[in-house]
């Protein structure tokens, strides 16, 4: 199983110190975020959201980076802009590969609801 996450639940996730329920819930399944999730995380603990540390620590063990093809980037860019570059990202690599979206993020959730994602 693929499971595919967003920036929004990690950071609530960390924020709550409960990194560790989220490989709990997925025990022999790595979590593939895409480049834009990285990259907003790391941005996030730029800006002193220290509580990213545990995600950004996690990253290269069960939780990994998944680039998106030249067809998921160009699906990215044809999704709303109310979205977020990671969202977005996390969306097109979810609708192509046909695999689990993790997000508690209530835009994403609306639009993929809309869509049958």
């Amino acid at each position: 199983m693929l499971v595919i996450s967003d920036t929004n639940i990690l950071s609530s996730l960390a924020a709550a110190e409960a990194v560790s329920l989220l490989f709990r819930l997925f025990p022999n399944t790595t979590i593939y975020i895409p480049p834009a999730v990285h990259l907003e995380l790391q941005t996030g603990l730029t800006y002193g959201q220290t509580h990213l540390e545990p995600i950004l620590q996690a990253i290269g063990g069960k939780l990994q980076i998944l680039h998106l093809s030249e067809n998921e980037q160009e699906l990215a860019q044809g999704l709303p802009r109310k979205l977020n570059a990671g969202e977005r990202e996390a969306i097109a690599l979810s609708k192509n590969r046909r695999s689990r979206l993790l997000s508690n993020d209530k835009q994403a959730v609306r639009y993929c609801r809309q869509k049958v994602l």
